[in-house]
């Protein structure tokens, strides 16, 4: 009876004994993958998603997942990839971004932010970091280590995470510093969104970056009034309007520090640091960065980018004569002449005894209706066809005139040029010398036509960055400079009032490249700051504001207005060379034409004697 007793007090504690072991078994476990599945099938009931990336740490086991998997598959309707961490680097031609959707939610189950999984994380949602993101750590783990997970997550730039850790959701805000906070769901209302998007108040987040001087997108002058440092320039004033629109507090580092005047920014080492993460992004717009390094916001321009020149091959002033027309229209002319001529000839009243005297007449008559002058001969009861030939003559003779007058008069108050280099056959023909920075050479020669790149790297010279800005502002003609049309815009500036310019924008061009701010990669300011970019292009500030930053960097003193005017010149005889020659040339014609009437004279009177 007692052996019975005891196995009935047996059998009916047996259920209670094995749901207590299933609990504590439940409690040992690193992951609660109910608890998960609860977490998911909320999320799916505000927005659905069809791919879900599964990154799994060597905690985890394989047949959990395997259910996970299944459950996600009968339930959401969601096929899963998944990566343990012994999968090698993703193929940057075909990332993971190609395959899924940007809505979709990504499950991360890890035991501490040291191990390899957080890489795979990290590599694999490139692009991706406006999804939607659920961490589970293990249990075991304390509350240092939830804070570190909080942390890593910053560095890898999730803003839209949830995290899960012994029963309780955890979400977290990093603006202004890190800091997370528990969710309760339970009291939270159902509609109410579990990844919200991201906040348009940064709440004074602070970006530090360099201020340096690199006209026309970045300098720094002194307020002379207070005495305070200015930073002026459309990178800055992009950026800085952005951080105010989103509440950032914009921090130079480099604030205290006085700049030469001819200092430039050192690119190489900006990019350096942001590929270090000790920059978030620079004010300094560049026409790229190094994809292991970071990324190019939102274009602020894509830009040609070619070589200005000196401007060279200056006209003699005594050619100025032929300028107003060209060749072409010259021999129209002459040919025109002589057709005139012709026609006056023949319709011109009158006997036709002397047809030598008539014909020079016509020719004379011919130039004279060309040259809107006066007919040299009186026409006595011209017929009806050659008033008409007449009139005709007279509007074409003041057209031409009038034309010629008006071209050559401009052409008189500036510096008229020839032919300029515009390819790099004439670049290479001419030796013209191209001064580069040592960062740039590279990218510059990228830019050539093979079959001239070897000739084209002979004049090719680099430089430190401070050597090609104070050669270019001090106008050095020696070299020519790779300028994109942005920059080209505010320096031309400066021979907006000169008679001569000294550079020109030529046609040897380098390619057209992005121009935009170098951030950090998966930025949490990418996306805000597209958005501001694109309303700011909308609207058209970039030019006021390039005309804006020329007047401040000419009172600082980075530029100034070439006066280059030519003043009072009395016309000389070599100013008149071409007139000389033109009246040598007919004194010489009226001496043969002289010589040619005497003999013709002489041979009448001989005749008449002889008879």
């Amino acid at each position: 009876m007692e052996l019975t007793k005891k196995l009935l007090h047996l059998l009916l504690f047996l259920p209670l004994l094995l749901s207590f072991t299933r609990a504590m078994a439940q409690q040992e476990l690193p992951h609660n993958f109910s608890f998960m599945q609860e977490i998911a099938r909320r999320a799916a009931g505000q927005q659905r998603w069809t791919t879900t990336p599964i990154f799994t740490s060597r905690h985890v086991q394989r047949e959990q997942m395997d259910d996970l998997v299944r459950w996600l598959h009968n339930n959401l309707s969601s096929s899963s990839y998944i990566f343990d961490g012994t999968e090698g680097k993703p193929d940057p031609f075909n990332p993971l971004r190609n395959h899924i959707k940007t809505d979709t939610l990504s499950l991360l189950f890890c035991h501490s932010t040291e191990e390899q999984i957080w890489w795979h994380l990290d590599e694999r949602l490139r692009k991706l970091r406006q999804s939607r993101l659920v961490v589970y750590l293990a249990a075991q783990r304390n509350e240092v280590a939830l804070r570190n997970v909080f942390l890593k997550l910053w560095s890898l730039q999730f803003l839209r995470v949830l995290v899960l850790h012994k029963q309780r959701v955890y979400g977290y805000t990093p603006y202004p510093t890190v800091r997370y906070f528990e969710r309760h769901l339970d009291r939270e209302a159902e509609e109410e969104h579990l990844f919200p998007a991201a906040p348009r108040d940064l709440k004074q987040y602070v970006v530090s970056t360099p201020a340096e001087n690199d006209l026309p997108r970045v300098f720094r002058l002194q307020d002379k009034r207070t005495g305070l440092q200015l930073i002026r320039g459309y990178g800055y004033r992009v950026l800085a309007e952005f951080f105010h629109r989103h509440n950032v507090l914009l921090h130079v580092s480099n604030g205290g520090q006085a700049l030469p005047i001819d200092s430039s920014v050192n690119m190489s080492r900006i990019t350096e640091l942001i590929g270090e993460h000790q920059l978030e992004i620079t004010m300094h717009p560049y026409v790229g960065i190094d994809r292991n390094l970071g990324i190019l916001s939102y274009p602020l321009h894509i830009a040609q980018n070619c070589l200005i020149m000196p401007v060279r091959n200056e006209i003699p002033r005594f050619m100025y004569l032929l300028r107003p027309f060209q060749w072409n229209s010259w021999l129209l002319l002459l040919a025109a002449v002589l057709y005139v001529s012709l026609v006056l000839y023949f319709l011109s009243p009158g006997p036709n005894e002397n047809k030598g005297l008539r014909a020079m007449q016509s020719l004379f008559a011919g130039l004279a209706q060309l040259l809107f002058l006066s007919s040299p001969t009186r026409i006595y009861g011209p017929s009806v066809r050659y008033f008409l030939v007449a009139l005709q003559l007279s509007v074409l003779g003041f057209v031409v005139t009038n034309w010629y007058s008006n071209q050559l008069s401009s052409f008189l108050t500036t510096t008229l040029v020839g032919e300029q280099v515009d390819t790099f056959e004439q670049l290479i023909a001419q030796q013209q010398k191209i001064l580069v920075k040592h960062h740039e050479v590279e990218m510059v020669l990228q830019q050539v036509p093979p079959h001239l790149l070897q000739q084209v790297s002979r004049l090719v010279v680099a430089s430190e960055a401070g050597e090609q800005v104070s050669a270019l502002l001090s106008f050095n003609l020696s070299y020519s400079y790779p300028f994109t049309v942005e920059r080209w815009d505010f320096f031309t500036l400066q021979q907006q009032y000169a008679m001569k310019p000294i550079f020109r924008f030529s046609s040897v061009c380098l390619g057209a490249p992005v121009i935009g701010y170098p951030m950090r990669r998966d930025s949490h300011l990418e996306s805000p700051l597209k958005h501001f970019i694109m309303r700011i292009q909308s609207i058209g500030l970039f030019q006021h504001w390039v005309v804006s930053d020329f007047n401040d960097a000419l009172k600082a003193g980075y530029v100034h207005l070439i006066d280059n005017s030519l003043g009072f010149k009395a016309l000389d005889l070599n100013t008149l060379r071409l007139g000389w020659f033109v009246l040598l040339c007919g004194w010489l014609l009226a001496a043969v034409a002289f010589a040619c009437e005497r003999q013709h004279r002489s041979r009448s009177s001989s005749s008449t004697t002889w008879h």
